[in-house]
């Protein structure tokens, strides 16, 4: 259930946002200045381009890179083909991912690469084939990384960004608190005792007590001396039992032959009993051992740069005043949808209480609102928790038809009218979004070629409820910036809005 009380309490939002997710969203404009401030100190403008290349390869983790390749590649209209390379790996981590070069890529084509942080070796490796194969490189990362040292390297240009921050364990979606006691055991190397006045002298490695080395211990300098002669003995008071910490395995008991090692004990949220590093199921429940989503903002400090780029080499309408504009735009967004604002005058605010308890289905009209659409389906997955599916128009109106027949149906009930429903888990009903990237047309000619009145007589003979977006007249990037505004501002309200989620 959505608490649709909080969503009109901007100080109970405020405390409910311990990610800085409304922050994120609020600072797009500003993002988008800064970033279009690094493209100019990195010399786009000064860029002689000799034609338009082949395609534009983007390459980079996370959804980040995904919806830049997806807006880039709308925007251009098909000028250009842009292609996202995918990352492969064991896991979503900088030195799990790789990526590789379709076999076609040359000198023809160009190479974006997008770092938040610039930590990942495998588009290091990624930049070397590039620069082997004869590819344009560009990236957009921090200076001073390995991303920016092998783009140099390649003699390609960088546009430095800050770093991105790291939120810390209050500021993230799970509960990453250490334990109040370790998971294995307290014995020395567990805890560091507070440190004296002669402590200050000589630092100590994290995790490890202060203390003067013995010159006959062959532990190394700053690590505790296990055989001092003023150690108290096995099993008195001071010092722990074999067993119950360090690395000392238990005595034997009589009889067993082959002694086996205490079993730890993990502590909540540690990689434990559960497979996915809960104790419990349950508990695997709130706990994710990978970083939460980014801020929504985030996109815009990758996406700017890249706009400059496609504009000096003559695919996308986005010089510096219409990045100005977009800037505004974003800013006017976030006032209308900032969290003062009564839900009933913000489309987020209502955005985000229409979709409570339902299944977003993402009808899309048009390539801008298409890659808005995906990118929102996301979001509500990777923010608030939300499952979400997107589709264009027409098709969509065919590969979701059967949902609004079968049990997500906005009149699906069953049979027993006059059952007792106060224990019963809130029934999940599909709702469609209706996202479209230019106003409804008021030419009836122009009219018929939409598919917008078949999806809503669709949704409406179907007892299923319908939102819909549409922006306002504008040039193409500030339609885009305002659909994903709006969107991500919904996403971030359903998200501190539901129990449990902020």
């Amino acid at each position: 259930m959505l608490d649709e009380s909080l969503l009109d309490a901007p100080e109970a939002l405020a405390r409910a946002d311990t990610r800085g997710l409304l922050r994120g969203a609020a600072e797009s404009g500003a993002r988008v200045r800064m970033a279009a401030r690094a493209a100019a100190e990195a010399g786009i403008a000064d860029l002689q381009p000799d034609g338009r290349p082949r395609s534009v390869l983007v390459a980079g983790p996370g959804s980040v890179a995904d919806c830049t390749a997806d807006l880039l590649g709308a925007l251009s209209g098909g000028s250009v083909p842009v292609t996202l390379i995918r990352a492969t790996g064991v896991a979503p981590a900088a030195g799990a991912l790789r990526w590789a070069l379709p076999g076609w890529a040359g000198p023809l084509d160009v190479l974006a690469v997008t770092s938040p942080d610039g930590a990942e070796p495998g588009l290091c490796v990624l930049i070397d084939q590039a620069y082997h194969r004869g590819c344009s490189v560009v990236a957009v990362a921090p200076r001073g990384t390995p991303v920016a040292d092998a783009v140099e390297r390649a003699r390609g240009l960088i546009i430095a960004t800050a770093p991105a921050p790291q939120p810390a364990p209050s500021d993230t979606a799970y509960d990453l608190t250490p334990p109040a006691s370790a998971p294995y055991g307290s014995g020395p190397g567990a805890a560091a005792p507070a440190a004296g006045p002669s402590d200050a002298a000589e630092p100590q490695p994290p995790g490890e007590p202060a203390g003067d080395p013995s010159p006959q211990s062959p532990t190394a300098p700053g690590t505790p001396a296990r055989d001092e002669p003023s150690t108290p003995a096995p099993g008195e008071p001071g010092r722990p039992a074999p067993g119950e910490g360090g690395t000392n395995p238990p005595s034997p008991t009589p009889g067993d032959a082959h002694p086996q090692p205490a079993a730890p004990t993990p502590a909540p949220g540690a990689f434990g009993e559960h497979p996915h590093g809960a104790a419990s199921p349950a508990a695997a429940q709130l706990t994710n051992p990978y970083a939460p989503a980014q801020p929504p903002g985030v996109l815009w400090a990758v996406l700017t740069p890249l706009l400059a780029l496609v504009d000096r080499i003559g695919l996308v309408h986005a010089p510096p005043e219409v990045l100005q504009q977009v800037a505004d735009r974003l800013d006017r967004v976030a006032e209308r949808c900032g969290p003062a604002q009564a839900t009933y005058r913000n489309p987020a605010k209502t955005l985000a209480a229409e979709l409570a308890g339902a299944l977003p289905l993402v009808w899309t009209e048009g390539e801008l609102a298409a890659a808005v659409g995906r990118r929102f389906a996301r979001l509500l997955g990777a923010v608030a928790g939300r499952p979400a599916l997107a589709a264009e128009l027409p098709d969509a109106l065919r590969s979701h038809g059967a949902l609004l027949t079968g049990a997500f149906a906005g009149g699906a009930d069953p049979d027993d009218f006059f059952r007792d429903r106060v224990e019963e888990p809130e029934a999940l009903r599909a709702r469609v979004v209706l996202l479209r990237d230019r106003p409804s047309p008021t030419d009836p000619a122009a009219a018929r070629l939409s598919s917008a009145p078949a999806a809503r007589d669709l949704a409406l003979s179907h007892d299923t409820a319908i939102s819909e977006l549409e922006p306002s007249e504008a040039g193409t990037v500030e339609i885009a910036a305002e659909l994903l505004a709006i969107t991500d501002f919904a996403a971030v309200y359903l998200a501190l809005a539901a129990p449990g989620r902020s």
